[in-house]
C-alpha cells in the first residue's frame, strides 16, 4: 500500500475574503482637468524647450504640433476606454484585458517607472531652480552660454548641491503626504498650483508675442526679421524633428493620469473623456506657443556671436540649445518688461514641477496599487487606508522609489529612457484598445467612441513605435535602460508574479489526496463528471498505461452557477467526494498509482486546465457526450469545456464517446497528417485486444495522386524505410497496422461507410500551423453526428514554442463568449 496525503477543506466554502479596495470617488470634473493639465505642463516644457531646439531648429513648432497629433490620437482611445473601464490602474488595467501574456505586468511595470523617474525629474528640477532663482536674486548670475550649461547640475554651484538635494527632497515628501491626505486635498492643492502656474505662463507667451509684434528686443546691431529667426526652418532635416519628438514626449503625457484616478472621480463615464479633451485643448496650444515665442522673440546678445562668429543673429535656436535647461528662463529675461522674466520663469517652473510632481506621484501610486490589488506585485501593495481612502503602502513604495532615483541616479539621463516607457506603454494602450473593442464591446457600456475606429489607434501606435524605435539608436543611454528595466521585469514576472496571480485566481481546492513525489513520465488527467461516466475513462486510463509507467489524477469540479453565493456549494461537495472516491478506487483495482482532487469553480474547463498546469500533465483524458450545434464559423465546438482547455493548455489530449470494446477486432483511423496520425497510431495500439487490427484509411481525390500521398503518409509514420509498404507491425505489441487508400470526393460520406464496419473509430486532430490551431473541425464533428460507435478523438500536443504563439493569435481573434 501506497503512503499519501489527505487535504480536505471545509465542504462549505465561501468565497475567497478580499481586503476592502475601493477608493473614494470625490473628484470632480474640474479637479480632474486640472490634474491632467498639472501633469502635462511640467518643468519639461521649460528645461526641455532649449534642447531639443538644439536638435530639430525651428522645426521644434512642427515636433511639438507632430506630438500634440499624437497625442490627440492616443487621447481619444484613452477616453473611450477610461469611460468604460474606470478603474484605478488606467492603461495597466487595459493591458490586462487586452493584451496576453505577460504584456500587462510589462505595461503596469514601465507605467510605474516612467512616473516615479518623471517625478523624480520634477523634484530634481524644482530644487535646481529654487537655487538659480536665489542666484538671480541675489546677483549671481549664470554665465550666458557655453557647454556649462550642458545638464542639470550646472544650474547651481557645488557648494548649493546640499540645499538642492535637500530642497529636492523635501518637495518629495511633501507631495507624498499630501498625497495620503486624500485625493480631495490632493486635487485642492494641485488646482491652486496649476491655474497659478497657467497664469504665470499666459504671461510669458503674451509678452513673448507683444516684443515679436514690436520686432523683438534691441540688443544687437543687425536686427533679424521674425521671419528670418524661423529659417532655415529644418536644419538637421526630419530626423532631427523625430528625435526632438522623442526628447520632449515627455512633456506630453500626463492626460493619461486621468484614466488613473478612474475610481475616484464623480461620473466617470461622461467626466474622463471630458477632462481628457478639455486639457488638451489647453496644454497643446500652450506648448507651440511657447516655442515660437523662444525662438521668435529671443536676441542672440552681441557678446555671444563675438565668442560664436560662425552663429547667425538670426539662429536664435543655436543659442537656446546653448543655454539648456535654462534656455527658456534666460529667453524671458531678454523680452519681458522690467527684469522680470526669469523670477517670473522661475516662479512658473516651480510651480509646473510641484503640480506635475504632484500628478505623477498619484499616477505612479495607483498603478502599483492596481497591480498590487491584482497580484503582480506584493499584496500589501493594495492596502488601503481606512482613514483617508489612499493607498498607503503603493504611495509609500512610489515615494520611496521618487526619491531614491532624484537623489542617487542622474534623472536628467534616465528621463530619457522614460519617454521610450511611455511611448510603448501608449503603444500597447492603443492595441490593446482594439482587442477590448472586440471581445467586449457589445458587453461595456462607452461615454465616448473613438471616430474612424481602429484607423485611429492603429496610426497612433504606428508612430509611437517608430519614435521609440528611432530613440532607441538615437540614444543608446535610453536603449539600456528600458531594456535593463525590461528584462528586471520579465525576471520578476516569470519568477514571483506569475505564480502569484495564478495562487489567487485558481479555481478552490476542496479536497486532495496526493501520491508521494514520482517521476512517472506518463501523468494522466481523468476529470470525471459523475459514477455512471466513470469507469469507462478509468478503462481507457489502465490501458493507456500499459505504454509507460504511469500517474492518473481523478478530478471532479463542482460548477457553481454565476447566480449562486459561493457558500451554497455544501450540498455539491458531497455528491463530488463520492465521485472521486469511486474513480480512485476503480483506478486502483487496476493497479493504477492515484490521487484524487476535488475542485470548486464557475469554469470547470479553466479548472482542467489550471490542474494541467500545475500537475504538469502529460495526457488528458474525457468524457464526451456527442457534437453541440456550432455558434459560428470560427466557433465550431465539440464541447463547452473540452474546446475552453484545448485552448488553455497544451497536453496530448484523448476524448471518448461511448465505452471501449474489450478487445476491439477492427480499429479504423482516417489519416491524413501524419503527426496525428502517428499518436493516433499509438492509441489504437494501447487499447486494442489480441486479435486486433489497425487500419489507416487514407482518402484522395485524384487516383495520380494516390501512390505518392500514400507512401508520404507512411513515411510520415513509421519512418522513410516504411513508406513503400502496405502494412507494418508496431514495435511494443506487434499488432499489424495496414493503410487503404481510397479515392474520392466525398471525405466524410466515405469515413461513415468505412467506420460503420469497424469496431472502433479514432479520429486524429486537424493539422495545425503556428499562426493557427485546429484541434477539430466540421469534419470530426460532422463524422460523430453519424456514426453511432465508439469513437475517439485524439490530438498530440503542440510544443510549447508552437502552442505560445497559437495562444497569443488566438487571444487577438477570438471573441469572449456569450454571457
Amino acid at each position: 500500500m501506497q503512503s499519501m496525503s489527505t487535504q480536505e477543506a471545509n465542504v462549505t466554502p465561501a468565497a475567497p475574503s478580499q481586503a476592502v479596495t475601493q477608493l473614494a470617488r470625490d473628484m470632480k470634473l474640474f479637479d480632474i482637468t486640472m490634474v491632467g493639465v498639472g501633469a502635462m505642463i511640467g518643468a519639461g516644457i521649460f528645461a526641455l524647450t532649449g534642447i531639443a531646439a538644439g536638435i530639430a531648429g525651428p522645426a521644434l513648432i512642427l515636433a511639438f504640433c507632430l506630438n500634440g497629433v499624437l497625442t490627440f490620437g492616443t487621447a481619444m482611445v484613452y477616453a473611450e476606454v477610461g469611460s468604460a473601464i474606470p478603474a484605478a490602474g488606467g492603461g495597466y488595467l487595459w493591458a490586462r484585458f487586452g493584451l496576453p501574456g505577460p504584456c500587462a505586468f510589462l505595461a503596469g511595470w514601465m507605467d510605474w517607472l516612467a512616473h516615479a523617474v518623471a517625478g523624480s525629474l520634477y523634484a530634481v528640477i524644482f530644487g535646481a531652480y529654487i537655487v538659480w532663482g536665489l542666484q538671480q536674486i541675489f546677483g549671481l548670475g549664470i554665465p550666458p552660454t557655453g557647454a556649462e550649461h550642458g545638464d542639470l547640475g550646472t544650474l547651481f554651484g557645488m557648494e548649493a548641491w546640499p540645499f538642492a538635494k535637500g530642497l529636492t527632497v523635501f518637495i518629495c515628501l511633501a507631495f507624498v503626504y499630501i498625497n495620503y491626505r486624500g485625493s480631495s486635498e490632493t486635487g485642492k492643492v494641485g488646482n491652486v498650483i496649476t491655474v497659478a502656474k497657467v497664469i504665470v505662463i499666459a504671461i510669458f507667451i503674451i509678452s513673448g508675442l507683444v516684443a515679436m509684434l514690436q520686432g523683438g528686443a534691441q540688443e544687437t546691431a543687425s536686427d533679424p526679421t521674425i521671419g528670418e529667426r524661423f529659417m532655415p526652418f529644418m536644419p538637421n532635416g526630419f530626423p532631427g524633428v523625430l528625435v526632438a519628438m522623442g526628447l520632449t514626449f515627455i512633456a506630453f503625457e500626463g492626460y493619461e493620469i486621468i484614466v488613473q484616478a478612474g475610481e475616484e472621480v464623480e461620473d466617470p463615464r461622461r467626466n474622463i473623456p471630458k477632462a481628457i479633451f478639455l486639457s488638451l485643448v489647453i496644454v497643446i496650444p500652450i506648448y507651440i506657443l511657447v516655442a515660437i515665442v523662444s525662438l521668435g522673440a529671443l536676441t542672440i546678445p552681441q557678446a555671444v556671436l563675438d565668442l560664436n562668429p560662425l552663429w547667425e543673429p538670426a539662429e536664435t535656436w543655436r543659442y537656446l540649445s546653448g543655454l539648456g535647461e535654462t534656455g527658456v528662463a534666460v529667453a524671458a529675461n531678454t523680452f519681458m518688461p522690467w527684469g522680470t522674466g526669469a523670477i517670473l520663469l522661475v516662479i512658473g517652473a516651480v510651480l509646473s514641477t510641484m503640480s506635475a510632481l504632484n500628478a505623477t506621484t498619484f499616477s505612479s501610486t495607483r498603478v502599483s496599487f492596481a497591480m498590487g490589488r491584482d497580484h503582480y506585485l506584493p499584496e500589501a501593495m493594495a492596502t488601503i487606508s481606512p482613514r483617508t481612502r489612499t493607498p498607503v503602502m503603493a504611495l509609500l513604495a512610489s515615494g520611496v522609489l521618487i526619491t531614491v532615483v532624484a537623489v542617487t541616479l542622474p534623472v536628467e539621463k534616465v528621463a530619457a529612457a522614460t519617454c521610450v516607457m511611455f511611448l510603448l506603454v501608449f503603444a500597447a494602450v492603443n492595441i490593446a484598445s482594439i482587442t477590448i473593442r472586440r471581445k467586449y464591446g457589445d458587453k461595456l457600456r462607452y461615454g465616448y467612441v473613438v471616430p474612424l475606429f481602429p484607423l485611429v489607434p492603429i496610426v497612433a501606435a504606428v508612430g509611437q513605435l517608430a519614435i521609440a524605435v528611432f530613440l532607441f539608436f538615437a540614444e543608446p543611454l535610453s536603449m539600456a535602460i528600458t531594456g535593463g528595466w525590461v528584462v528586471l521585469g520579465l525576471l520578476i514576472y516569470y519568477l514571483y508574479s506569475r505564480r502569484q496571480e495564478h495562487e489567487y485566481r485558481a479555481s478552490a481546492v476542496l479536497f486532495e489526496e496526493s501520491l508521494p513525489q514520482s517521476n512517472a513520465p506518463q501523468r494522466l488527467l481523468v476529470p470525471v463528471a459523475n459514477p455512471t461516466t466513470t469507469a469507462p475513462l478509468i478503462d481507457l486510463a489502465s490501458r493507456l498505461a500499459t505504454i509507460d509507467e504511469t500517474e492518473v489524477t481523478a478530478l471532479h469540479v463542482v460548477g457553481i452557477p454565476e447566480q449562486l453565493p459561493y457558500a451554497s456549494a455544501g450540498r455539491f461537495t458531497k455528491d463530488g467526494r463520492r465521485v472521486v472516491d469511486q474513480a480512485i478506487e476503480q483506478a486502483r483495482s487496476k493497479g493504477l498509482a492515484t490521487s484524487g482532487l476535488l475542485r470548486l469553480s464557475r469554469s470547470p474547463g479553466q479548472s482542467i486546465v489550471e490542474t494541467i498546469r500545475e500537475r504538469d500533465i502529460t495526457t488528458l483524458v474525457m468524457g464526451w457526450g456527442g457534437p453541440r450545434r456550432a455558434r459560428s464559423v470560427r466557433s465550431l465546438m465539440i464541447g463547452t469545456e473540452i474546446d475552453h482547455v484545448l485552448s488553455g493548455a497544451d497536453a496530448n489530449t484523448i476524448v471518448l464517446r461511448g465505452e471501449l470494446p474489450e478487445a476491439p477486432r477492427h480499429i479504423i483511423i482516417p489519416a491524413a497528417n501524419p503527426r496525428q496520425s502517428r499518436y493516433a497510431v499509438a492509441v489504437a495500439e494501447a487499447v486494442a485486444g489480441p486479435g486486433s487490427k489497425i487500419e489507416l484509411l487514407h482518402i484522395v481525390r485524384h487516383q495520380r495522386d494516390a501512390e505518392a500521398s500514400q507512401q508520404a503518409l507512411m513515411g510520415g509514420i513509421f519512418g522513410e524505410d516504411m513508406a513503400d509498404l502496405p502494412s507494418v507491425y508496431t514495435e511494443r505489441r506487434g499488432i499489424e497496422v495496414s493503410v487503404r487508400t481510397q479515392v474520392s470526393t466525398h471525405v466524410i460520406p466515405s469515413i461513415v461507410e468505412a467506420a460503420s464496419l469497424a469496431d472502433l473509430v479514432i479520429l486524429g486532430a486537424a493539422k495545425e500551423t503556428w499562426l493557427r490551431r485546429r484541434s477539430f473541425s466540421t469534419l470530426h464533428t460532422t463524422v460523430a453526428s453519424r456514426y453511432d460507435g465508439p469513437l475517439l478523438l485524439v490530438k498530440l500536443r503542440s510544443g510549447r514554442a508552437r502552442f505560445a504563439t497559437q495562444q497569443v493569435i488566438d487571444f487577438f481573434l477570438s471573441r469572449e463568449p456569450e454571457a
